[in-house]
């Protein structure tokens, strides 16, 4: 609410008030005062939303994935007269404005769109990547530990890659962007790739299809092993039931499987821990062991601390331990990373293009506050498509994503009026 209101300052005709969305009472009665709903709350509340808009006939947009709960609201919606616009952020949203204008463009030129890459990644920016992983949380670490865990399918030359969720972090590959050679990054697949052929209309055409994640080289590495040694395990740890609670040290020892309870001493923490993490075969190179102790003393889960009776796994341990030491500073800059790839045949005999379109956006600092480029990313472009449905700028009804040229043309024009560099290169 206090952050609510401090936004609103300055802005006429703006209220700050603090709701139930459940209520459905009180959601009505908010909902008949605006003419777009704009909902950046968790995806499981956007139906509850959609429904009321739908009853009260407000537009309604939302910065998730459309999945099949608020698919089915479709016919309902067209029979009100209103838009739902879902996936109007950053990955989803941005990244399906760009590759639908390349996409059409290029099959307005009769090209045959062959190969179709998408990459995107929340970093800290160079200067803030400063600790073992190069990472920090602009969102929950539970939530982006669990999609770090989902499996991924793609296309690569016309075979299908399926990869599991646990071998997600050790299918991580090395990776520069060509327009941004001094980034050294590496991918990991992205959940489903294949629905965005049938989404984009190149799925009987496109022989490659891949979305990955990007981050900081090495992080799939250390990811891999903590979760190997345990980290990330979800269940109920013996030590952390209720009773006495252990220190951190003791869960460590415990996952790392150390009876004596004498494997970590006082002076050679890191190489203890490095020695015993390679000895029981957790990583493939002792370079990567001592990379991920590094990091385990990092976040302190080898010290002498009580954990907190709040924690009762090893996946709730880790989490709080990121969320207190993985996180911005109020002088420190996150960073987004976008970038398409697309390689094109023509019928007429003419050489295979390649296209690339990337934006890199920084959060911006003013005033000793730092705004975050993920919120910028996701915040402006679902803001614009609330302008676009003010201006009566978008006719089509029901659920739509920005993928047809009545939402992306106008969109990314104002991304490029706001200030967002898209760069598009052919070559």
């Amino acid at each position: 609410m206090k952050d609510a209101e401090e936004i609103i300052k300055g802005i006429p005709n703006a209220t700050a008030a603090q709701i139930d969305v459940m209520d459905s009472e009180s959601l009505c009665n908010y909902v008949s005062q605006v003419d777009v709903v704009i909902s950046l709350l968790p995806p499981s509340f956007h139906c509850t939303i959609a429904k009321a808009c739908i009853k009260l006939k407000k537009h309604l947009v939302t910065a998730s994935y459309v999945d099949d709960s608020m698919s089915n609201l479709d016919e309902p919606a067209k029979d009100a007269g209103i838009t739902i616009l879902g996936e109007m952020g950053l990955d989803p949203g941005i990244d399906h404005m760009l590759a639908m204008k390349m996409i059409d463009e290029a099959h307005a030129r009769g090209g045959r769109i062959t190969s179709f890459t998408s990459y995107c990644g929340g970093l800290p920016s160079p200067e803030a990547a400063n600790n073992p992983l190069a990472y920090k949380f602009s969102w929950s670490p539970a939530g982006a530990i669990r999609a770090g865990r989902n499996p991924a399918t793609y296309r690569l030359q016309d075979e299908v890659v399926h990869v599991n969720g646990d071998d997600l972090y050790d299918s991580a590959t090395k990776f520069r962007i060509p327009d941004l050679p001094a980034f050294a990054l590496e991918c990991l697949p992205n959940r489903n790739s294949l629905v965005y052929g049938d989404l984009y209309g190149i799925g009987n055409e496109a022989s490659t299809i891949f979305r990955g994640t990007l981050r900081y080289e090495g992080f799939g590495e250390i990811m891999g092993t903590m979760a190997r040694i345990g980290f990330f395990e979800t269940h109920v740890h013996p030590i952390l039931e209720n009773g006495k609670r252990p220190t951190y040290k003791n869960l460590l020892l415990e996952l790392l499987k150390d009876e004596e309870k004498n494997l970590i001493g006082t002076t050679h923490v890191e190489e203890d821990i490095a020695r015993r993490i390679f000895s029981l075969g957790l990583c493939k190179e002792h370079g990567t062991a001592t990379r991920t102790a590094k990091t385990i003393i990092f976040l302190g889960l080898n010290e002498p601390e009580e954990i907190p009776a709040s924690c009762q796994s090893a996946f709730d341990t880790t989490c709080f331990r990121m969320e207190e030491r993985l996180v911005y500073s109020s002088t420190e800059r996150d960073m987004v990373i976008l970038h398409h790839e697309l390689e094109i045949n023509f019928p007429d005999g003419q050489a295979t293009e390649n296209q690339r379109a990337t934006l890199l956006d920084y959060g911006r600092i003013k005033n000793g506050k730092t705004t975050t480029s993920m919120a910028l990313t996701v915040g402006i472009p679902a803001a614009i498509g609330a302008l676009l449905l003010l201006a009566k700028k978008i006719k089509t009804t029901g659920i739509l994503r920005p993928i047809y040229p009545e939402v992306y043309e106008p969109a990314l024009e104002h991304l490029r009026a706001y200030g967002f560099k898209l760069q598009e290169e052919t070559g």
